[in-house]
């Protein structure tokens, strides 16, 4: 399977470079003081995202190597029993990562993001957290949970075009009975329990309404692999306070599909497209990908968009 991404029609800024992080324990302040361009950091550790706590810790010198020798056993917070499940135990009391560590950044807010739609997306948050953009708190620790999860947070009523945005992230190592990340004997924990942003972070900009996760079902009518039916869906979240009318358009495999959505405000829809609903979906000797070393590895590229009032609000592919 192929991840779904963006196309150039959204405006899309990683978040790599430029994050600090820090121990809750060693901050006074709280998350709207710190995602204001106010605050300065001090002794705070430069960090590039995704990473987590202990990797931007080694990444910065103040750790040796963990794949080396026991190094990983001298690091605090890993005087778990050897041989134990670690992400079943509770974190130690002297654990540095039994506190919550924040990580923080500024972007500026391109001009072009005027009138539109601005989204913080994270691509993995282990486990909890706090998420802070100029003072406002945008996401709490009951919203933001579990490390597999993907986010995509509406901030654009808490940014203003043309201008820096501060971001601060309060992030939460998962406890013994959370659907965490999950280590072997022969592959140990690392004592921070893999807490913080492990997955990418970008700014996107799109229309009203959002496109994401596009998905192909294939169907195959029988075991001549000679015809197979489409299934195609997408997800769609209008960001307004008002219904939008629009229209969501697909192309897969030299086929053009379309259908009339509605949503109301604030709703989140999955929409799809059926080869019973749509006979060019159902597609004759197919270009099949077979195991390596049995045949070809073809692809063929899905893109949705939706449309309103003859403008494109959003892409995905």
């Amino acid at each position: 399977a192929q991840s779904a991404t963006k196309t150039p029609d959204t405006k899309t800024i990683p978040l790599r470079q430029g994050w600090e992080i820090q121990s809750g324990c060693k901050i006074k302040a709280d998350g709207a003081q710190l995602s204001s361009a106010d605050y300065h950091p001090q002794g705070w550790i430069k960090a590039t995202v995704p990473t987590t706590v202990l990797a931007a810790q080694v990444a910065a010198g103040i750790y040796p190597d963990p794949y080396y020798g026991m190094n990983l056993r001298q690091i605090p917070g890993s005087n778990y029993k050897m041989g134990a499940t670690f992400s079943n135990l509770p974190m130690p009391q002297d654990s540095p990562y039994r506190c919550a560590w924040w990580y923080r950044t500024q972007v500026r807010i391109p001009n072009s993001s005027r009138g539109k739609t601005t989204w913080l997306h994270f691509g993995g948050i282990n486990y909890r957290a706090n998420v802070w953009v100029d003072g406002q708190l945008v996401a709490n620790d009951q919203q933001i949970a579990g490390a597999y999860r993907v986010y995509n947070l509406d901030i654009t009523k808490a940014v203003t075009p043309g201008k820096p945005a501060t971001i601060a992230v309060e992030t939460f190592a998962p406890g013994p009975e959370d659907l965490g990340i999950n280590w072997v004997d022969w592959n140990p924990s690392p004592p921070d329990k893999d807490m913080g942003l492990w997955g990418p972070v970008n700014l996107a900009t799109t229309g009203p309404v959002a496109v994401r996760d596009p998905f192909i079902a294939t169907h195959f009518e029988d075991p001549s692999l000679n015809a197979a039916g489409i299934t195609v869906t997408a997800e769609l979240q209008n960001a307004t306070d008002h219904p939008v009318r629009g229209t969501l358009v697909g192309t897969f495999a030299g086929q053009r599909f379309q259908q009339p959505v509605e949503l109301v405000a604030g709703e989140s829809k999955s929409v799809s497209f059926s080869p019973e609903q749509f006979p060019q979906l159902k597609l004759m000797h197919p270009a099949i990908w077979w195991p390596a070393e049995m045949g070809a590895h073809p692809l063929e590229t899905l893109t949705v968009r939706f449309v309103v009032s003859g403008q494109t609000s959003d892409t995905a592919s």
